[in-house]
């Protein structure tokens, strides 16, 4: 078992993802907290997880404790998983208590109080969507729209959804405009966003919105088993996290062959002279 005295965290490199994520795997599902973060690292490469870091304990000997930490202006969100068969609950408390750049004076979330469902399905049926729309990839110019329809948006900045949009998987549908130029119509669809869903920093599909005018028409369906598809043939996972009242969202996944997996809990940390 752990010593109590080694609490040191250092962050993974790059050459170690690997192992990293086999001993995760063996956890499966419930290790998806970190794991997503750990096979995008290893799939794009570390730094376009930034600001999010992944820590594992200084301690030479092997386990799958692993903390993830998203720290910048003013977000402080982690995410950790351990196996009681190495860590005691104490153990990983005194973890949390020194992880690098925490602001002990201000509130953290340990993440996650919902329901992770994933896709079980291995091949994905993708349909066309009506001519009056356009699929393609979120744009930066877009960060602010999706930050701003985002009830959590407590997890990540603006700037993070940015860096997010710019580096990982996402998928947008747009509405073209009436014209009479095929290139001014792509111009046009560009720029009318009406339904995405991205890639997070923590690996799980997240951030589906459509806008109201245009829902029931199947748009956030195809989004979503669209994005499924570009996961799925990166070899990465394709999962989603969704809060455990939120019933409506549970049952749409359902209908698109997500199938549930496992909960976990989110916990806010308050420093000791502060009260919820």
């Amino acid at each position: 078992m752990f010593s109590q005295s080694n609490t040191t965290l250092r962050q993974v490199g790059e050459e170690e993802l690997d192992i990293l994520k086999e001993r995760l795997a063996c956890h499966l599902p419930h290790s998806l907290i970190v794991y997503g973060s750990v096979s995008l690292a290893l799939h794009y490469g570390i730094h376009y997880l930034h600001p999010t870091s992944i820590l594992v304990p200084a301690d030479p000997r092997p386990s799958c404790l692993t903390i993830t930490t998203l720290i910048s202006k003013g977000v402080q969100c982690i995410g950790v998983f351990w196996s009681p068969a190495e860590h005691t609950a104490l153990d990983v408390a005194r973890f949390l208590f020194h992880i690098p750049d925490l602001n002990h004076s201000q509130p953290a979330l340990l993440m996650g109080c919902a329901s992770i469902l994933q896709l079980s399905v291995s091949y994905i049926t993708l349909h066309l969507l009506s001519p009056q729309y356009y699929m393609s990839s979120l744009k930066e110019e877009d960060a602010l729209m999706v930050w701003t329809h985002w009830k959590a948006n407590y997890f990540d900045k603006e700037d993070g959804i940015r860096h997010d949009i710019a580096h990982l998987p996402s998928v947008s549908i747009r509405k073209r405009s009436p014209t009479d130029s095929v290139e001014s119509l792509q111009k046009e669809a560009g720029e009318n966003l009406v339904s995405w869903i991205r890639t997070t920093k923590n690996g799980w599909m997240g951030n589906t919105f459509t806008q109201l005018q245009h829902r029931r028409k199947g748009l956030a369906s195809k989004a979503t088993l669209a994005l499924a598809h570009q996961l799925l043939q990166k070899g990465l996972l394709a999962y989603v996290v969704i809060e455990n009242n939120n019933t409506a969202s549970m049952k749409f996944h359902d209908a698109l062959g997500f199938k549930w997996q496992c909960d976990f809990c989110t916990l806010e940390l308050l420093p000791v002279d502060k009260n919820i």
